[in-house]
């Protein structure tokens, strides 16, 4: 499988949201232990696609986002926003 890394688009959401659901239990599925599928995505992933979209990349293995990094440039500013 050939994976390239490329740009956060609005259209990878539902799989960045799947993804952290299913490593949010140290890189386990958490839906055991949160039910509600938007939590965790909500708390560590979303923010930083929404406030810091420069610095949001997916793996895409061709057909949909398998994996994701997100990073803030400015961690006070982040947390403050």
């Amino acid at each position: 499988m050939t994976v390239r890394i490329r740009p956060y688009q609005d259209t990878d959401r539902d799989a960045l949201y799947d993804i952290c659901v299913r490593t949010a239990d140290a890189s386990e599925d958490s839906r055991h232990i949160y039910p509600d599928l938007d939590l965790m995505p909500s708390i560590f992933a979303a923010p930083y696609v929404r406030l810091e979209p420069d610095l949001a990349f997916v793996a895409d293995d061709g057909e949909r986002a398998v994996g994701y990094i997100v990073g803030t440039a400015d961690t006070p500013a982040f947390v403050k926003a």
